[in-house]
């Protein structure tokens, strides 16, 4: 595909308080990003750091060609969101985190290329590995017996008896097979993930019922498959997730964050899986009070606005309501050969333009 006929793309930042990363996202983004169209749009979520200070010398300095920042009151990450949908002007748009690096040259080229290949293709997400080595995500998964997990890991609990989410086994980058596949998978994540801006204004943008955070991505790539889309993985981008490098923490962290800070001290005396089993046997893994009381929240919400809950899902309820439809791709065995067939033809036409991605500089 001509760089001429690709379409514009809008990059959406929401940012609040990541000061002591931005420069170097932003740094990597400028170096990584070389596609001929397209406007970063970032939102300031209130912060109070030295986040403005920063991104309004990036506005400045010129290393990008349309830099629009907004500046809000401190309001959440969906309303930050959706403020940001209302102004891009890009045909496609690319969700990104203020505390995520892209790390791939000519990363923006290989989505859109994938996108526009099939009318078919709703989202494509990347691969997301935490600085730490290990897997973030490749793609969400949320429609299957485990319930909600991010694609690549392993449910820690009992299927089917699970609590948590984010109690899960996630292995280091090198050891996971599955994330070196162009796959079609549930759900993206905000991390990185491309889809259509008309398509996200027709269902509404990001839910505030999911305010202020969390599964406001995965929603509304579960929302785009409810109108026929497809959701679909791309190893070839690579994104590593920062969260230990974020301003904004506590300057005495409570007991329980010291007790697992002498446990990852130690880790070397156990496997990772030990680790997440002592950690979850002591509930020194559960999230803060507050964090607690939002997750349940959503987890309702969740029920409520699909029918069925996020992390133990009765699949025979699920088809009953959504097997029609492409969320529940995976039961559907046409479904899931159209996807496989979006995949081939792709890599039958797109290797050649893949090898020239690789030796960008």
């Amino acid at each position: 595909m001509s760089p001429a006929s690709r379409p514009r793309v809008s990059l959406l930042m929401p940012n609040r308080n990541n000061g002591a990363v931005l420069d170097l996202v932003l740094d990597r983004l400028a170096v990584h990003t070389s596609y001929h169209d397209f406007e970063l749009i970032v939102v300031d979520d209130g912060s109070t750091d030295v986040s403005l200070e920063i991104l309004r010398r990036w506005r400045d300095s010129g290393r990008f060609s349309t830099f629009v920042l907004i500046e809000r009151e401190h309001a959440g990450v969906v309303e930050t969101l959706n403020a940001g949908l209302e102004v891009a002007t890009g045909e496609l748009v690319v969700q990104l985190d203020a505390d995520a690096s892209i790390e791939t040259p000519g990363w923006l080229e290989r989505m859109t290329d994938f996108f526009v290949s099939d009318e078919r293709i709703g989202v494509v997400t990347a691969k997301i590995v935490y600085d730490r080595g290990t897997i973030n995500a490749c793609g969400i998964s949320v429609v299957g017996p485990a319930g909600l997990h991010d694609r690549g890991t392993e449910v820690s609990e009992p299927v089917g008896r699970r609590t948590h989410h984010h109690r899960v086994f996630r292995p280091r980058e090198s050891d996971c097979e599955l994330c070196e596949r162009l796959a079609e998978v549930d759900g993206g994540i905000g991390c990185c993930m491309m889809y259509r801006r008309s398509v996200a204004l027709e269902v509404g943008g990001y839910d505030p019922g999911f305010a202020p955070v969390w599964f406001d991505d995965l929603d509304l790539t579960i929302s785009m498959r409810r109108l026929g889309y497809k959701v679909f993985f791309m190893p070839d981008v690579r994104v590593i997730h920062r969260p230990g490098m974020r301003g904004g923490r506590e300057e005495r962290p409570t007991p329980r964050q010291r007790a697992v800070g002498v446990l990852k001290r130690f880790r070397f005396l156990l496997p990772s899986r030990g680790r997440v089993r002592v950690l979850q046997a002591l509930n020194l893994d559960r999230p803060r009070p507050e964090h607690r009381e939002r997750l349940a929240h959503h987890y309702a919400y969740w029920r409520d606005k699909w029918g069925f809950d996020m992390l133990n899902p009765d699949m025979r309820g699920v088809v009953e309501r959504w097997g029609e439809t492409e969320i529940c791709w995976q039961t559907n065995p046409e479904m899931v050969e159209a996807g496989e067939r979006i995949v081939e033809a792709f890599q039958a036409a797109g290797g050649t333009r893949a090898a020239e991605y690789r030796g960008a500089p």
